[in-house]
C-alpha cells in the first residue's frame, strides 16, 4: 500500500481499553468529507476475530475497511489495522507485520513513527483511552516532525495512556472525542493544512523575504540569544506554521504580532525549534565500528595519566553521550585499561539538558539498549531506568549554543549526528570550523548519515565513508574562530560593532517598540560591558559562562567536571567555598576584595561577588562575578589595612590569619552539621528500605491485578460489541418478520405438538372476534363452538408430525358465532424449532366462501337459463344466449381470480414457512443467548458493574420501546390496507387546521411557518386523509435544518386533459394535484421511488427517531384513493411531495 507524501493529512488514532467507545464517539461528530484518511489501532487479542469495521461503519458515513498491502490510502477512509497485524511505514510504503508479543505493547509507536519518519508534518496522531505507555513516543516523533499531536482528557476510561503522552509535553490538544473530532473538522478547513492533492512546500506558503518572518526572527533572537536566520529556513516555517495552526491564525503577520502581545510564546516557539531528536545506540553498525575500530585506536595513543577527551555537541537528552561512555567502559573493562575519560554534552535546550544530567528514561526510551546493557549501566527506579554512577560520573553536560559560544578546545573525538540537517550552508561551514579548532591534529568528527562537510574539504579528511566519519587535516596559518553573519543581518538582527548611540539615532525616525529597545540595550551593556561570570546550582556545577573567564577558571586533569570548586585556581577556590556556603544560607550577597591570583609570573589582585539567584518554577542558582581590580581599588585597599602593615608580607600574613580564622569557624559549623545530618539520614533510610520492601511487594501484587482486570476488560468490552451487534441485526430481523405476519389478511395460527394453540397473529383475533387469553393454550378442536373437532381435520393434522407431511386447500363449511355459515380453505405444513427441540404446525386458514357462492350462483343461473329457454320464444331465446354468455364471461373471470388467489395463498404459504424457519432457528438462539448472558452479567457482575454498563441494560429497554413503536407503525399500515374506504366531500383546509392545532407545540419550539392555500373540496377517505396529511407535515418537522425555521407550503389545483402526463393517472379524469414542500434537509433524487417502501430509512436512528413505514402508509392511502404520488428533492435544499387524487371517487 502506499500513500503520496504530502496529497492530504492522515490522523494516527490509538487506543487500548476503553478506546473503541471513545472512537465511536469521535466518528459520529466527525464530517465524512474532512480531506484526511484516518488509520486506527488499537489492542486486542489476537487469537479472536475483530468485528473494529463493522462497529465502526455504524457511526460514520465514511468507508471503514481493514488496511491491505494492496490497496491505497485515500481520504475521507477509515483504515483499521487487522486484529493479528502490526503496521510500518518504509520509503512511504504501508508493512503489514506479525504481531508477537513484544510488539504488541508499542504497535501504536509503531505507527505513528514509521508515519512521522515517512510523512513529517502531514502527520495528526491521537492517543485515546488505554492503559500502560504505548503511544508517547510515537506522539514525540509526531510532534518533532512538525505534526499535531492529542489526548482524550480525564473523559478516558483509562487515562494511562493520555496521561502518559501529557506527562512528557508530547500532546498539543487535551480534548475530549467529541472536541477532537470539531478539532479535527476545523483543522481540515486551515490553508496550511487543507491543501489536500496539491503539492505544496513551506517556501509556497511562507517566502523566505517575509517581512514578518524576519520580525519573527529578530524578536527570538533579542528574546534568547539565538540567531535562527542561520537555520534551514524550511524547519522554521514548518515549526511557525505548525504554531500558527494551534492558535487558529492564518497569517503570518498575526502571529508576528501576537509574539509581540503574549511574551511567552516566543519562549514555547523557542522550545518547539529546539528539535531535540536521539536515542540509544541510534546506529548499530556505527557504533559497533566505534567500540572495535576507533576508540581502541583512540585509547592506544595515550600515555598514563593522560585523558580522552570528547565532545558531543547537540546531545539532545544525552542517549548518544551515554551511549559513548557505556562502550568505552565496555572497552577498558575487556582490555583492562585505565585512561581517564571527559565527554562533555552540550546542547542549546536547557530543558534537554536538565533531563539529561538526571539520566533517567523509560522502558520505550531504552528499546534499542539490550538487556545486557540494562543490567550493567542501569538502575531500575519506579518503574523507569537511570545510569548508575560510573556512566554519569564520565558524562558533563552544560548548556551551549555552538555558533555563538567558545568551544571545548584539546578533544581526540567529536560526535555531531544530528545538528547539520538543521542548519543552512553557511552555519554548517563555521560549525566545521569550530571542529577543526576544538580537535587536537589527527582528532576525528563524526556526522550523522545524511551530513557532509563537501564545503570544508580542505579542514578535514575522510577516515571512513559508510560511517562518516573524518580525520581533522593540520590548517596552515593561525588558529582561530571564523565570524558568522547573520542572514538577516542588514534589515533586523542588531550589530554588535555599530555604537549604542548610532543605533538608537538610526531609529529615531521609526517608532520604536520599547520592549524591543529595552533588549537590544541589556544586549549590548551584557556582551561588552559585564564582568566575567558563571552560573552554577546549589551542587557547586556551572550551568553556564558568561563572558572570559580563562583568568579566573581552568579545566582540570583527570575526569571531567564542571564543578566551580575544582575549576577554579587555587588562590580563589578556598573563598568561593566559604562565601558560597555563606550565601546559600543567609540568601544574601557577598563580596570579597583583594584576592591575589599568581598567573605564570605575574601577581594579579581580583574581586568576586556571589548573588542569589530566584527564577520562579525553577531550582535556585547563583550568580559569581569576576573583575580584576584596579590600581585605585587596590591601593585604597592598603590604605585600609592601616599604618602597621605597610609591606606585602605584612598584608598577606594579614589575609591568612583572616582566613585561618574563617576555616576554623566553617570547620567546627561543618562538623555539627555533618553529624546532625548523619544521625537524621541514618534513620530515614532505615525508613526507606523498610517502605520500600512493602511498596515493592505490594507494586508487584497490583502489577498482576491490574494485567488481569486489563485483560479481562478488554475481552468483555469486545464480546460485549459484539453482542450488541447482533441484537440490533436480531431486532432488525425480527420487525422485518413481525411486519410481514401483521400485514397478512389471512388468520393464522401456530399448534403445539398436541395441538394446542401457541400464538395467532392480528388477522384470527379479527376475524374470528376473540381474545388472546380466549385462543392461546386451548386445544385446536375447542375453539369457539368447536367448529375445528372434525374427524377429517384431526387426521391430517395428527399425520403432519410424526410423517413429516403437510397439507393444502383442505375445505371446512360452518356456521361461526359472528360470522353466519362460511367455508375456510386450511393449509398446513410442521415447523421445527432447533433451539427448544419443539416440533410446530403452522396453520393457515382462508375464507373461501364469496368463491364459493360465485360458483353456485353460477349453477343457479344455468339452471334458470334452461328453463326460460324452453319457455319463451325464440327470440327470447336468442337474448337469454347473449345474457349467459355474457355471465360465463364474467364467471370465468372469476374463476381467474380464484386461481390467482390460490397462487398468492401458495406463495403465502412459502413465506410463512421461511418467516418460520427463521424465527424458530435464526431469531431464537441468538435471544436465549442474549437472555443469558444479559442474566449472568447481572447476577454476578452487579456489584463489579460501572455506570456506563448499567447504561448498557437502559439501552436495551429503549430498543425494547422502539420496538414497540415499529409494531404500532405497522398496525397503522395494516389497519389502512384492512379499513372500510367511506368517501365523502371534504375540505382539506379544515384538515389542515386540525393537524396545525395538533403540532402548535412543535411549530412554536421551531418557530416553523405553514403556509396553505386555498384548497380544493375533494372525494375522499376523511380519516385516513387526515393521516396522510399528519405524516407529511410530520416528517417536514423532524427533518428540518438545524438552527433553521422550518417553512412548509401546502397548495392545490385542479388538473385535466393535456395537464394530465403523469404516469399512472387516467386520461378523462379530473384530479386534484396537492403539493407539499418544505426546506427540510431533503435526499438525493436517487432515492426518489424507494422512500415509499416499507422500512426505507434514509438516516440512523440515532440521527433521527422513527421506524421507516410513515411514506409507505402515505402510498398505501393515495392506493385507496386510486390517486399517484411522487416526490422530488435535492440534498440540504427541501423535499416536495406531490399528490394526485380523483375529484370523484
Amino acid at each position: 500500500m502506499t500513500v503520496n507524501k504530502n496529497d492530504f493529512p492522515i490522523v494516527a488514532i490509538g487506543a487500548s481499553a476503553g478506546g473503541l467507545e471513545a472512537m465511536m464517539e469521535l466518528l459520529k461528530y466527525l464530517p465524512y468529507d474532512t480531506g484526511m484518511a484516518f488509520i486506527y489501532v488499537q489492542h486486542l487479542s489476537p487469537d479472536h476475530k475483530s468485528m473494529l469495521t463493522e462497529i465502526l461503519s455504524k457511526k460514520t458515513k465514511m468507508k471503514v475497511r481493514e488496511i491491505d498491502e494492496m490497496d491505497d490510502i485515500e481520504p475521507d477512509n477509515v483504515f483499521v489495522i487487522p486484529y493479528n497485524k502490526g503496521i510500518d511505514v518504509v520509503d512511504g510504503h504501508i508493512k503489514l507485520i506479525p504481531r508477537s508479543e513484544s510488539s504488541a505493547s508499542i504497535s501504536i509507536d509503531t505507527l505513528f513513527s514509521s508515519l512521522a519518519r515517512a510523512h513529517k508534518e502531514r502527520v495528526i496522531g491521537i492517543v485515546l483511552s488505554g492503559s500502560a505507555s504505548d503511544g508517547t513516543l510515537g506522539l514525540k516523533d509526531i510532534k518533532q516532525e512538525g505534526g499535531l499531536t492529542f489526548a482524550q482528557d480525564d473523559s478516558a476510561k483509562f487515562t494511562s495512556m493520555p496521561h502518559s503522552a501529557i506527562a512528557v509535553g508530547a500532546v498539543d490538544f487535551i480534548l475530549s472525542p467529541k472536541e477532537i473530532a470539531l478539532e479535527l473538522a476545523r483543522l481540515s478547513k486551515h490553508p496550511y493544512v487543507k491543501s489536500n492533492g496539491i503539492k505544496t512546500t513551506n517556501k509556497n506558503l511562507i517566502d523566505n523575504s517575509n517581512p514578518d518572518l524576519k520580525i519573527i526572527l529578530n524578536q527570538l533572537f533579542e528574546a534568547t540569544g539565538v540567531d535562527f536566520s542561520v537555520y534551514k529556513m524550511s524547519t522554521i516555517k514548518r515549526r511557525i506554521i505548525r504554531r500558527m495552526v494551534l492558535y487558529k491564525i492564518t497569517s503570518i503577520k498575526q502571529y508576528a504580532k501576537l509574539l509581540t502581545q503574549k511574551n511567552e510564546e516566543i519562549d514555547i516557539l523557542y522550545q518547539d525549534l529546539l528539535i531535540n531528536v536521539t536515542s540509544f545506540f541510534r546506529d548499530t553498525d556505527t557504533h559497533k565500528y566505534l567500540k572495535e575500530t576507533l576508540f581502541p585506536k583512540l585509547l592506544k595513543r595515550k600515555n598514563a595519566g593522560e585523558s580522552l577527551r570528547i565532545w558531543v555537541p547537540a546531545c539532545a537528552t544525552g542517549e548518544e553521550a551515554y551511549s559513548i561512555a557505556m562502550i568505552l567502559l565496555e572497552i577498558q573493562g575487556s582490555q583492562t585499561l585505565n585512561i581517564p575519560v571527559q565527554i562533555f554534552a552540550t546542547d542549546l535546550s536547557g530543558f534537554a539538558i536538565s533531563k539529561a544530567r538526571i539520566g533517567v528514561y523509560s522502558k520505550q526510551e531504552l528499546e534499542t539498549v539490550s538487556p545486557k546493557r540494562i543490567q550493567r549501566f542501569f538502575i531500575k527506579s519506579e518503574g523507569s531506568y537511570r545510569v548508575n554512577k560510573t556512566v554519569r560520573d564520565m558524562c558533563v553536560f552544560a548548556q551551549h549554543n555552538i555558533l555563538s559560544d567558545p568551544p571545548f578546545s584539546r578533544l581526540d573525538f567529536i560526535s555531531c549526528c544530528n545538528l547539520f540537517i538543521y542548519l543552512d550552508t553557511v552555519a554548517q561551514k563555521k560549525v566545521i570550523s569550530t571542529f577543526h579548532y576544538a580537535l587536537k591534529d589527527n582528532g576525528f568528527l563524526m556526522l550523522g548519515k545524511s551530513e557532509g562537510i563537501s564545503h570544508s574539504s580542505h579542514l578535514f579528511a575522510s577516515s571512513n565513508k559508510k560511517h562518516k566519519i573524518f580525520t581533522r587535516k593540520t590548517s596552515i596559518g593561525s588558529k582561530r574562530l571564523p565570524e558568522l553573519s547573520s542572514r538577516f543581518s542588514q534589515q533586523t538582527i542588531i550589530e554588535k560593532n555599530i555604537p549604542l548611540a548610532t543605533r538608537i539615532i538610526t531609529q529615531k525616525n521609526n517608532v520604536v517598540n520599547q520592549h524591543w529597545l529595552d533588549n537590544a540595550i541589556d544586549s549590548l551593556l551584557v556582551s561588552e560591558f559585564m564582568p566575567a561570570s558563571v552560573v552554577i546550582n546549589y551542587q557547586m556545577e556551572i550551568v553556564q559562562f558568561r563572558g572570559s573567564t580563562e583568568l579566573y577558571l581552568t579545566h582540570p586533569k583527570g575526569k571531567a567536571t564542571f564543578n566551580i570548586l575544582k575549576m577554579a585556581r587555587p588562590e580563589i577556590a578556598f573563598e568561593l567555598r566559604n562565601s558560597i556556603s555563606k550565601v546559600i544560607k543567609t540568601k544574601h550577597r557577598i563580596r570579597k576584595t583583594g584576592i591575589e591570583v599568581k598567573i605564570n609570573s605575574t601577581v594579579k589582585v581580583i574581586s568576586l561577588e556571589i548573588v542569589p539567584l530566584t527564577l520562579e518554577r525553577n531550582e535556585p542558582l547563583l550568580l559569581i562575578l569576576f573583575t580584576e581590580m584596579e590600581l585605585a581599588e587596590i591601593f585604597s585597599l592598603q590604605e585600609n589595612v592601616g599604618d602597621s602593615i605597610s609591606s606585602a608580607k605584612d598584608r598577606r600574613i594579614k589575609r591568612l590569619e583572616q582566613e585561618l580564622s574563617d576555616a576554623h569557624s566553617d570547620a567546627l559549623s561543618i562538623a555539627q552539621e555533618h553529624e546532625a545530618f548523619t544521625e537524621e539520614f541514618q534513620s530515614t533510610i532505615e525508613e526507606v528500605v523498610s517502605s520500600n520492601e512493602e511498596l515493592q511487594t505490594l507494586n508487584e501484587e497490583l502489577e498482576t491485578s491490574k494485567e488481569e482486570i486489563e485483560s479481562a476488560n478488554e475481552e468483555l468490552i469486545s464480546a460485549n460489541q459484539e453482542l450488541q451487534t447482533r441484537n440490533d441485526l436480531l431486532t432488525e430481523s425480527y420487525a422485518y418478520s413481525d411486519a410481514i405476519v401483521s400485514t397478512m389478511h389471512e388468520p393464522m395460527l401456530v399448534l403445539g405438538k398436541d395441538l394446542r394453540v401457541k400464538s395467532a397473529n392480528k388477522a384470527f383475533y379479527k376475524k374470528f372476534d376473540v381474545t388472546e387469553e380466549q385462543t392461546e393454550g386451548v386445544l385446536l378442536y375447542d375453539l369457539g363452538n368447536k367448529q375445528w373437532n372434525i374427524p377429517a381435520l384431526r387426521e391430517l393434522l395428527e399425520e403432519i408430525i410424526p410423517k413429516n407431511s403437510h397439507f393444502y386447500n383442505y375445505e371446512v363449511k360452518h356456521t361461526f358465532l359472528n360470522l353466519g355459515e362460511k367455508i375456510m380453505s386450511l393449509n398446513a405444513s410442521r415447523v421445527i424449532q432447533n433451539a427448544h427441540r419443539e416440533q410446530l404446525i403452522l396453520l393457515v386458514i382462508a375464507d373461501i366462501t364469496e368463491i364459493r357462492h360465485l360458483i353456485l350462483e353460477k349453477e343457479l343461473i344455468d339452471k334458470a337459463l334452461l328453463k326460460k329457454e324452453i319457455r319463451e320464444r325464440k327470440a327470447e331465446k336468442l337474448r337469454l344466449e347473449k345474457a349467459v354468455d355474457q355471465r360465463t364471461r364474467e364467471l370465468k373471470e372469476a374463476n381467474e381470480s380464484l386461481e390467482n388467489k390460490n397462487k398468492e395463498l401458495l406463495n403465502m404459504n412459502k413465506e410463512l414457512e421461511a418467516f418460520t424457519y427463521v424465527s424458530s432457528h435464526d431469531m431464537q438462539e441468538p435471544l436465549r443467548k442474549l437472555q443469558t448472558f444479559a442474566g449472568i452479567i447481572l447476577e454476578k457482575e452487579n456489584q463489579n458493574l460501572s455506570e456506563v454498563g448499567k447504561n448498557y441494560f437502559r439501552f436495551m429497554q429503549q430498543s425494547a420501546k422502539r420496538m414497540q413503536q415499529l409494531i404500532q407503525d405497522l398496525l397503522s399500515f395494516s389497519r389502512i390496507s384492512a379499513a372500510e374506504r367511506k368517501f365523502e366531500n371534504t375540505n382539506l383546509n379544515l384538515i389542515i387546521e386540525e393537524i396545525k392545532n395538533e403540532f402548535k407545540d412543535e411549530i412554536a419550539g421551531k418557530r416553523a411557518v405553514i403556509e396553505v392555500n386555498n384548497l380544493c373540496e375533494v372525494n375522499i377517505i376523511p380519516f385516513q386523509f387526515r393521516q396522510l396529511m399528519h405524516n407529511l407535515i410530520s416528517n417536514a418537522l423532524k427533518f428540518s435544518v438545524p438552527h433553521k425555521p422550518p417553512h412548509i407550503k401546502i397548495s392545490s389545483r385542479i388538473i385535466k386533459n393535456k395537464d394530465l402526463n403523469i404516469k399512472g393517472l387516467l386520461p378523462h379524469q379530473e384530479y386534484c394535484h396537492i403539493c407539499v414542500a418544505d426546506n427540510g434537509i431533503g435526499f438525493e433524487n436517487e432515492f426518489s421511488s424507494k422512500i415509499f417502501e416499507v422500512f426505507q430509512k434514509l438516516h440512523s436512528k440515532d440521527e433521527y427517531t422513527g421506524s421507516g413505514i410513515g411514506l409507505a402508509i402515505v402510498k398505501k392511502i393515495v392506493d385507496n384513493h386510486r390517486g399517484v404520488i411522487n416526490a422530488t428533492s435535492e440534498l440540504n435544499k427541501g423535499a416536495t411531495f406531490n399528490i394526485y387524487i380523483p375529484v370523484s371517487s
